[in-house]
C-alpha cells in the first residue's frame, strides 16, 4: 500500500508470537516530512490470534488502512509510554488523541472512555498473554492515558511480599507519594548483617523479571514502573546480568550493572556469566553512547531532561573536568563523525600524554550538533571505558571516583522515565563525603526522570538523607523478621543516635569505653583527664565523667 499524502502513521507487522498471539508491529509516524521511529504496537482483535490475517481479509474487502477499522472489535497497548510522548512533540497533544481514539488505546478506553467492548477485551487471554507480556506494555496500559491527558507520571507508592530470613511472609510498604516537603525519592532498607535486605532486592528483581502476572507473588499491586536498573559491586550477590534467557522483546525492562557479566561467544552470541573489573568500565562506554541516543531520540518530548547535561553537571560535583571523552580507533578520523556544516572548532580529539596509539573524542553536550551517532559508535573503542579531560590533559581519578563515575554512567544511560533504581550496598569502594555526594547524585537523576530508588545500605550517613517514612529497619525476632520505620525523624539527624537504633551499638561496649573504665580503676576522672592533656575532646571528657559517675 503507498503512502499517503500528509502525516501518516505506518504499521509494519512483526511475526513475534506471544504465547500463540502475534499482535506486534513496528510503528514509525511521518510528521512535516519528518520521519520518527516509535516504539512497537500490540493490537488485538476479538477472537483473533494472528492480527495482521484480519488486516489482510479487512484490506481484501476494501478497507483502505485508515483507523478506525472497521467492523471489528479491538484494542491497541504501545509497548512503551514514549509512543504517545513522541507522537504529542511531533504533531500536538490534540491530534495524539485523535490517534489513540482512532487506535482504540486500551489504557484511554478503560480507565477514561470505560468502554464495556474494550472492557471486557482487557478481560481475555490474548491482552493478558500478549498485550500485558511485556513490562513496558503493562506501564503503558497503566499509564497512557494520563499522558493523553496531559498528566504528569509518576511512580506511586507500592507494597511487595518477600520471603525473610526466618522462612516467613513479610510485606516491605514502599513510600514515594508524600505530601510532605521532605524529598521522598529514596527509600532505604537498613539493619545488621543477615537480616535479608539484599535477599528482598533479588526477590524484587525476581518477580519482575520472571512473572506474567503481578499479585500474591511479590508485588501487591501491578507498579507502573518502566523498568528495574540494579547497581551492585558487591562480590557476593546473583542478580540476573540481562533478559537474554527471558525470551521478551523489552529486553530494556530490566538493567544490571555490575562487576559480573556475560561473555560474547565467536558467533556473537551470548556466552557464560563471568566476574570481571572490566564490566562496569566497558558498560560505561555504552552508556554514555546511550545518553546521546536517547537525548536524539527523545529530546522533542514534553519535559525531556537531556541525559549527557545531567550526567556532566551530576559528575561536576565530585569531579573536575570540562569533558568525559572516549578512545578513538586509530583508522578513524574524529572530523569525518560530523556534518561539515555542523562541526565544531577544532581540536576534534586529543591525545594522552605523548602516546600517539591512544587518541580521545569528547562527549560533551557543547559538541553534539551535527554529530553522526552511528559513525560515532563505530568509531569509538568501548573497552577502554570513559575517560575525563581538564585543560586538554586526562584526569587521574582515584578508584573510588571511577566506580562513582561509572554508576552515575550506567544509570543515566540507562534510565527511563519512571524506573525504579535499586542499589546494593552503595557504600563499598566510597568513602563517607562521596557516599554523601552518591544521595544527592542520586537525587538529581531521579528527579530529572521522575524515578525513585532503593538502597539497601549499613550506612547512617546515608540514612540521614532520608525521610523516616521511607527507612524501613530491619529487625529480628526469635521467630520472625520485622520491618519498623524510625520513631523519631532520621532526615537531617543524628548519626549516632541512628546507629544505636538500628544497630543496637548502644548497648555494646566499645574498645575506648573498655579503655577508660579500666584506667578509672587506677585514677579518678579529674586525673584521667588532666594525664590526657591536649590529646582530649570535649566529647572524651563527658564520657569520662559519666562512666566515673556510673
Amino acid at each position: 500500500m503507498p503512502n499517503p499524502p500528509g502525516d501518516f502513521l505506518e504499521l509494519l507487522h512483526d511475526n513475534w508470537d506471544d504465547f500463540g498471539f502475534e499482535t506486534t508491529f513496528h510503528a514509525k509516524c511521518v510528521a512535516d516530512g519528518e520521519t520518527l521511529d516509535l516504539a512497537p504496537l500490540r493490537i488485538l482483535v476479538k477472537d483473533e490470534t494472528t492480527t495482521a490475517d484480519t488486516w489482510r481479509r479487512l484490506v481484501g474487502e476494501g478497507w483502505d488502512g485508515v483507523f478506525p477499522a472497521p467492523g471489528i472489535d479491538y484494542v491497541t497497548v504501545p509497548s512503551d509510554v514514549t509512543f504517545y510522548q513522541q507522537l504529542e512533540a511531533a504533531i500536538g497533544i490534540d491530534r495524539t488523541v485523535e490517534v489513540a481514539a482512532a487506535l482504540r488505546d486500551a489504557s484511554y478506553l478503560v480507565h477514561v472512555s470505560e468502554d464495556e467492548e474494550a472492557i471486557a477485551l482487557t478481560k481475555s487471554t490474548g491482552f493478558k498473554d500478549s498485550l500485558q507480556r511485556e513490562r513496558g506494555s503493562v506501564k503503558a496500559f497503566i499509564d497512557s492515558w494520563k499522558i493523553l491527558r496531559g498528566e504528569e507520571l509518576s511512580v506511586l507508592d507500592m507494597g511487595f511480599r518477600f520471603d525473610n530470613v526466618r522462612g516467613k511472609r513479610s510485606l516491605l510498604e514502599l513510600r514515594f507519594q508524600s505530601d510532605s516537603p521532605l524529598p521522598h525519592d529514596i527509600n532505604v532498607l537498613i539493619g545488621p548483617n543477615g537480616y535479608g535486605k539484599s535477599s528482598v532486592l533479588h526477590q524484587m528483581v525476581e518477580d519482575w523479571t520472571a512473572s506474567r502476572e503481578f499479585g500474591g507473588q511479590g508485588f501487591v499491586d501491578k507498579p507502573n514502573l518502566s523498568q528495574i536498573v540494579v547497581v551492585s559491586y558487591s562480590p557476593f550477590e546473583r542478580f540476573p546480568v540481562d533478559l537474554s534467557p527471558k525470551r521478551v522483546k523489552d529486553v530494556d525492562a530490566y538493567r544490571y550493572f555490575g562487576f559480573r557479566g556475560r561473555s560474547v561467544t565467536t558467533d556473537g552470541k551470548p556466552g557464560r556469566i563471568r566476574i570481571s573489573n572490566d564490566f562496569p568500565r566497558k558498560a560505561a562506554a555504552g552508556s554514555l553512547l546511550d545518553c546521546l541516543a536517547d537525548d536524539h531520540k527523545y529530546s522533542a518530548i514534553r519535559g525531556w531532561s537531556k541525559k549527557l547535561h545531567t550526567v556532566e553537571k551530576v559528575l561536576k560535583t565530585a569531579i573536575d573536568f570540562d569533558f568525559a571523552a572516549l578512545e578513538m580507533d586509530l583508522g578513524k578520523r574524529a572530523k569525518d563523525l560530523y556534518d561539515p556544516q555542523s562541526a565544531p572548532r577544532a581540536p576534534f580529539s586529543y591525545l594522552v600524554g605523548d602516546d600517539p596509539k591512544r587518541r580521545y573524542f569528547p562527549v560533551s553536550s557543547s559538541r553534539v550538533a551535527g554529530l553522526d551517532l552511528e559513525r560515532l559508535k563505530h568509531a569509538v573503542v568501548t573497552d577502554s571505558g570513559v575517560a575525563f579531560f581538564k585543560d586538554g590533559e586526562p584526569v587521574e581519578l582515584s578508584s573510588g571516583q571511577r566506580l562513582f563515575a561509572y554508576l552515575v554512567v550506567n544509570v543515566v544511560g540507562a534510565i527511563k522515565r519512571n524506573s525504579l533504581i535499586l542499589v546494593d550496598e552503595p557504600e563499598l569502594f566510597l568513602h563517607p563525603t562521596l557516599e554523601v555526594q552518591f544521595v544527592g547524585m542520586l537525587k538529581g537523576i531521579l528527579k530529572r526522570f521522575n524515578s525513585k530508588a532503593l538502597l539497601a545500605t549499613h550506612s547512617v550517613v546515608t540514612v540521614r538523607e532520608i525521610p523516616a517514612d521511607c527507612v524501613h529497619v530491619f529487625e529480628r525476632s526469635e521467630d520472625d523478621v520485622l520491618v519498623r520505620r524510625p520513631p523519631f525523624q532520621t532526615f537531617g539527624g543524628d548519626v549516632q543516635r541512628i546507629s544505636s537504633y538500628v544497630f543496637g551499638d548502644g548497648k555494646i561496649a566499645k574498645p575506648f569505653q573498655n579503655w577508660i573504665e579500666t584506667q578509672l580503676e587506677a585514677r579518678s576522672a579529674s586525673e584521667l583527664i588532666a594525664a590526657l592533656g591536649d590529646e582530649v575532646n570535649e566529647e572524651l571528657i563527658l564520657q569520662i565523667r559519666a562512666m566515673d559517675r556510673a
